[in-house]
């Protein structure tokens, strides 16, 4: 909780993020984190003066957003996201059995140079993945950036924690990355830092769950799940009003191939000079997607999934908690848009449904 104080050295007012242990408020949800990862989330004391806040932070319906009225109004800058965030690299890392995909640690080997390899971390959030991967990986450099201060960090000496306007441009030189994990500009730029060779990951939880009864895991649980199917459209029909390619989840594998049209499309729609056009097009080789699965709710057989579920249900039901005020920006009644958000959550909290939701996982090397 970030709480004001007059600071006579800086005679302000000045806001102190107090540091806690194990991540977030102390309740029953937290148990299941602890049971599943013991990954410290410890964090140090940082500070912001209140003339910086308004460079980071507005306010809309009573929640605190990144600043950039550009940006979608999607999920607040809160205590909750700091869980929720927290709450999703555990389960991601439990269904994916690690923190990556791919050929990460042949590209991130120590250098017989003695040189250290660079990877680039898209998004902060709650900085667990960063700081799981420095562990990790003590001879690499990583640089962590996001849109504004979402929560504080742990020092590293081999992490660097940045905060600017990442969709306009990744303030970094060409070529200088060996590894970035995470869209159309982004993606383009992305290239850009990544050296040849160099490994991209781009990972997303799809928007959508489906009927776990059907093998093929393909038919949206509309009939099963009705709240979830309604609370779902709703959101996709907020986030394309604001200029959010919801389906594109589906296509990064096809986008970042060798010569596909979205990097022509890109650079026309950007005004990306030829040269660097040109050099953008190679794109990407032996890329890679992956589906996993995500069981939502102690529905399963298995303790150990059932144990995972129920925390994918938790993660989901704290999403919703956030998404009310995107859902009435983009129209919904205030109303209508309270009880759809209720009604989802109350439905992750019951077990009779057997719905799974899918991860997506690209990698590809530049080439």
């Amino acid at each position: 909780m970030a709480t004001p104080y007059y600071d006579p050295d800086t005679e302000g007012i000045v806001y102190v993020v107090r540091p806690y242990a194990g991540g977030c408020d102390q309740d029953d949800s937290d148990s299941d984190m602890e049971t599943i990862s013991s990954a410290s989330t410890a964090r140090t004391t940082s500070t912001i003066t209140s003339e910086e806040v308004g460079d980071y932070f507005r306010e809309a319906y009573g929640r605190t957003y990144a600043h950039d009225e550009n940006l979608p109004l999607m999920y607040p800058i809160d205590d909750i996201e700091t869980r929720r965030h927290q709450m999703q690299h555990v389960f991601l890392k439990a269904l994916v059995h690690g923190n990556y995909i791919g050929p990460v640690q042949d590209v991130l080997r120590p250098r017989a140079d003695g040189s250290r390899p660079r990877i680039l971390d898209i998004r902060t959030c709650a900085g667990n993945w960063a700081q799981d991967m420095a562990a990790e990986f003590p001879h690499c450099d990583i640089t962590s950036i996001d849109i504004a201060p979402i929560a504080s960090h742990t020092p590293r000496a081999n992490i660097t924690f940045e905060i600017y306007d990442l969709y306009a441009g990744v303030a970094e030189p060409d070529e200088s990355f060996d590894y970035v994990k995470e869209y159309d500009r982004l993606i383009f730029d992305l290239h850009r830092v990544l050296k040849p060779g160099g490994l991209i990951t781009i990972c997303e939880v799809e928007n959508q769950v489906y009927d776990a009864d059907q093998p093929l895991y393909d038919i949206p649980a509309y009939q099963t799940f009705p709240d979830a199917a309604r609370a779902l459209q709703v959101l996709r029909i907020a986030a394309e009003k604001q200029g959010i390619d919801i389906d594109a989840i589906h296509h990064f594998h096809e986008w970042i191939q060798p010569n596909s049209p979205f990097w022509t499309h890109t650079a026309e729609k950007y005004g990306i000079p030829s040269p660097r056009r040109e050099i953008t097009t190679r794109g990407f080789r032996d890329v890679h997607k992956q589906i996993v699965l995500m069981p939502v709710g102690a529905w399963h057989s298995d303790p150990a999934v059932q144990q995972v579920g129920d925390l994918i249900a938790r993660g989901f039901s704290l999403a919703w908690k956030q998404l009310e005020p995107s859902l009435i920006d983009s129209g919904t009644p205030p109303e209508e848009a309270s009880r759809i958000c209720s009604a989802i959550i109350e439905a992750y909290s019951r077990s009779d449904f057997h719905v799974v939701g899918k991860y997506h996982m690209v990698y590809g090397t530049k080439n």
